[in-house]
């Protein structure tokens, strides 16, 4: 559906470009999950396929709006963000933003936007083990933990251990429906890792082995085979690479950026860091208030930009908006009522020259 919607919008725009076939895929495109569905092998195929050649427009929404934003950006820009952002929960009344019982909404909203031809991003804040769900934010996911408490979430059977998966086990229950429908995911659980604001964040042997446990929880027990797997770190300071769980768990990498006050927004060497450790799979600005400019975009071609619900304008005044978003670089849906249409099955890619 997307390849095809995202064609049509390229071919408006004047441009032509390739989507690669599942079964000639590179090693640097072969999905984490040697058992990916086809539809997460195209899927990756295709964001190998524009890698350093244009930039998916996204945007992140968050649930009690879910699409909001998105339709706002679309009411200022003329044209709907083809990557559709959002998150799994964690919390009840007292966050509101991340309430569970929008869980059930959140899958209808995942299953238009499939339908609408979009890529889907779903992001996990898990609750700690520590404290369980539901949690507040604050002293739930922001916290911390002792190193005997990760030594029991990583220890198969203690409590602690049990009480990770049943939260994680939860979400496998859902992206199993929509690995039955077919609908293939980019997953970025446990994000800003190279941080210490989260109860998984700042301790790189401990995170590696929790990213371990999940992919391998996810792949082999659950055989969750429509997910990408999307490694995401804040800012790509120097040492984050001890973060990194390996090629063979990873299928695209991110970074989240925001402006630091006195200091450039996207330096160079960031995206560089990120795109040599990708060593060729997909590099995408995972989140983001401010977005690059076109002429940013020349230099750093993210596969995609993610801006986070309403940072999205505060972050960017309406000019701006729109002189990404009309950038020839830059793909995104049309408005609605366009020629930009899905279909069950994608047409032949259509070959360069």
């Amino acid at each position: 559906m997307w390849a095809l919607a995202l064609a049509l919008a390229m071919a408006a725009a004047g441009v032509r470009t390739s989507v690669s076939s599942p079964g000639t895929q590179t090693m640097s495109t072969a999905p984490a999950n040697p058992d990916a569905s086809p539809e997460a092998r195209e899927l990756l195929a295709y964001l190998d396929s524009i890698q350093g050649k244009f930039t998916l427009s996204g945007q992140h929404n968050q649930m009690p709006r879910m699409s909001v934003i998105s339709e706002r950006v679309e009411e200022i820009t003329g044209k709907y963000p083809v990557v559709w952002g959002g998150e799994w929960g964690f919390s009840d009344e007292r966050h509101d933003t991340d309430n569970v019982k929008y869980r059930p909404r959140l899958l209808d909203q995942i299953r238009e936007h499939h339908r609408a031809g979009r890529i889907v991003v779903i992001t996990y804040h898990q609750a700690s083990p520590t404290v369980g769900e539901p949690c507040d934010f604050q002293g739930g996911v922001i916290c911390k933990i002792t190193d005997a408490d990760w030594d029991a979430i990583l220890t198969e059977g203690t409590p602690l251990n049990k009480v990770w998966a049943e939260h994680v086990d939860r979400l496998a229950v859902a992206f199993a429906a929509l690995r039955d429908e077919r609908i293939p995911i980019v997953f970025r659980p446990y994000h800003e890792m190279n941080g210490s604001w989260f109860w998984w964040g700042g301790k790189p042997e401990r995170f590696v082995a929790l990213w371990t446990m999940i992919f391998e929880r996810f792949t082999k027990r659950h055989r969750l085979t429509n997910l990408l797997w999307a490694w995401n770190s804040d800012r790509p300071r120097e040492g984050v690479e001890a973060f990194f769980p390996g090629h063979d768990r990873v299928d695209l990498l991110g970074a989240d950026i925001y402006p630091e006050k006195g200091h450039e927004t996207f330096p160079q060497e960031w995206y560089d860091r990120v795109a040599k450790l990708a060593n060729g799979k997909p590099v995408a600005l995972s989140e983001n208030s401010e977005i690059p400019s076109p002429e940013i975009l020349e230099q750093q071609p993210w596969v995609y930009f993610m801006s986070w619900d309403g940072l999205v304008f505060s972050g960017n005044p309406p000019d701006r908006l729109r002189d990404v978003f009309g950038s020839p670089r830059v793909l995104s849906e049309c408005m609605k009522g366009s020629s930009v249409t899905s279909v069950a099955s994608p047409p032949p890619s259509p070959r360069e020259g």
